[in-house]
Formats: structure tokens, C-alpha cells, sequence
């Protein structure tokens, strides 16, 4: 076996319930989003940019009030006048643009408290959860090697194909590897909090202890061994339903090929038959042939060559 751990997948407690499983098989997009921020905090920013905004459109709505007067169509001083009718007109925007600065600080903070009681809520479900993080390297081994041996049974031929009690298997391998998992990690916890000593009674106390765990992991990993054996069997039944196929595929062959002899006999009572028959038109051509000839000499007999005048 090997002394590292494999990349390990986390593992979920089957009996969790349903929305504590989907907020864990979810946990890594959540954990992606960011710490917990604080909704006032995270909404300060979009009201700053948004108080910007209004404080640059409401002096302009000012500074664009059109002229009691208007400008000769077609001169410079025209195209400035509808410049700034068009700017003015943006600028009475503002209570617009204030309303969604608001909708959007707001829409912002209740995010960040959604977000904040999905990382609670992950905190809360850590007893339904086992990591990597969570493992000291032994245990790791052991519970790569115990996902192995699920991913190999379920991963198997006769497993898809329900040949072993297909739905026992995804019952009773998920719950397998979770006790084991949680029983890696109880023991993970109980290895780290031991420490070395200069006192020979906690020297003894701390052997003791870690004598215990040692051969709790051993319990364990007869466990994982077990595992192992089974999906080993597994294989062997997958390798012996392959052999059966291919057996079965060349018993098909065998009555292809005695079709196939079949109809190559047939071709040659066929040619026989055709041989018959062109022996039978050689005869009638011979025959025809002598008839012929015989016909021609009469015709010279009872037709004889007229003289030439």
C-alpha cells in the first residue's frame, strides 16, 4: 500500500439530512464566494459610488438649465444649446439613479447575510463532514484506500448491471466508508492532542494513550482491508463476466461458421447440378450439330448448284 495519501474526496454523511447534504455537496462554491462580511460593510461601498453619481448629476442639472432664450437654428451656439438640453435631461435622471443605488446597496447587504448563515450553517454541519484537513497522514491512507474500494465496486460491470445487489451496495458502501471516515477523523483529533513530556509518568500516560489509538486505527483498517477484499471480488466476478461474454460471442461464431459450411456444401451439390447441365447441353449441341450436318448434305443432294449462263 502506499506510505502517502492519495487525493481523498470528502466525505458526507448518508444520513444527513437532505438540505444539511446539499449545503455540503455546495461547500466549496461557498467557500469560493469569500469570508463573511459584515451587510453594512459590504453595502458602504455601492452607496459611496452611488452618492458620487448624485453628487455629480444634481450641480449639472444646474449648470444645464436651458436659456430663456434659444439660439438661430444652425449655429455653433445651437448645437451647444441641444448639448446641453440632452446633458440636463440625464441629469434630471438623479432620483432614478439614487433608487437604484439603494436597490443595489440593499441587494448587496441581504447577499452578504445569506451568505453569512450558509458559513454558519457549514460550521454547524462539520459532524456530518470529513476532509482531508481533518486526517492526520495515516488516516488519510486509510481512507483513500477505503474510497478506492467503493469507487471500484461501484465503477464495476456487474455492479451496473445488478449482478451483486446493486442497491445494497449503494445503501450500505456509502454508510461503510463514512463510519470509517468518521472514525479516521475522531482518531486524527485524539493523535494531535498528545504531546511529549519530559515527566516519566506522562511520558507512560502519553504511550499508553497512543498505544490505544494505534490500535484503534488497526480496528479500522481491518475494516478498509475488508472493503478491499470485496471489491477484489468484485473485480474477479468482472473478469469472469467478461470471459463468459466472450465465450458466448464465440459459441455465435461457431454457428456462423457452420452456416457457413452449410451453404459452402450447398455450392457444391450446385456445381454438380450445373455440371449435369452442361453436359446435358453438350449432348443436345453434338446431337444438334450432327443433325445440322446432315441437313446441309441433303440440301446440296435436293438443291443442286444452278448453272451459270
Amino acid at each position: 500500500m502506499p506510505d502517502t495519501p492519495a487525493r481523498i474526496a470528502p466525505v458526507i454523511n448518508p444520513d444527513a439530512p437532505g438540505p444539511v447534504r446539499t449545503l455540503l455537496e455546495n461547500r466549496n462554491a461557498i467557500l469560493a464566494a469569500g469570508p463573511a462580511v459584515h451587510p453594512v460593510a459590504a453595502a458602504l461601498p455601492v452607496v459611496l459610488k452611488g452618492g458620487l453619481v448624485l453628487a455629480a448629476m444634481v450641480p449639472l442639472r444646474v449648470l444645464t438649465t436651458p436659456p430663456d432664450v434659444e439660439p438661430p437654428p444652425g449655429t455653433v451656439f445651437a448645437g451647444a444649446a441641444h448639448a446641453s438640453a440632452t446633458l440636463h435631461w440625464l441629469a434630471g435622471l438623479w432620483p432614478y439613479a439614487g433608487a437604484a443605488a439603494v436597490l443595489l446597496a440593499g441587494a448587496r447587504a441581504v447577499q452578504c447575510v445569506l451568505h453569512r448563515r450558509k458559513l454558519r450553517s457549514l460550521d454547524a454541519a462539520t459532524e456530518h463532514y470529513v476532509q482531508g484537513d481533518h486526517l492526520t497522514v495515516p488516516a488519510r491512507v486509510l481512507l483513500s484506500r477505503a474510497q478506492r474500494a467503493q469507487s471500484a465496486v461501484v465503477s464495476s460491470v456487474v455492479h451496473r448491471l445488478d449482478l451483486i445487489d446493486r442497491q445494497r451496495n449503494e445503501i450500505v458502501l456509502p454508510v461503510q466508508v463514512w463510519e470509517i471516515a468518521s472514525a479516521l477523523r475522531e482518531y486524527s483529533r485524539l493523535w494531535d492532542t498528545t504531546s511529549d513530556s519530559s515527566s516519566g509518568e506522562v511520558v507512560a500516560l502519553q504511550a499508553a494513550r497512543r498505544q490505544t489509538l494505534r490500535a484503534s486505527r488497526d480496528g479500522v483498517e481491518q475494516r478498509v482491508a475488508a472493503l478491499e477484499d470485496y471489491a477484489e471480488q468484485v473485480r474477479e466476478a468482472d473478469l469472469r463476466y467478461q470471459e463468459l461474454q466472450q465465450i458466448q460471442r464465440l459459441t455465435e461464431g461457431n454457428g456462423e461458421a457452420m452456416e457457413l459450411l452449410a451453404r459452402t456444401a450447398a455450392d457444391a451439390l450446385a456445381v454438380a447440378e450445373i455440371e449435369a447441365m452442361t453436359a446435358q447441353a453438350a449432348v443436345v449441341e453434338k446431337t444438334f450439330t450432327t443433325a445440322l450436318d446432315r441437313a446441309s448434305a441433303a440440301a446440296v443432294i435436293a438443291l443442286p448448284t444452278r448453272a451459270t449462263a
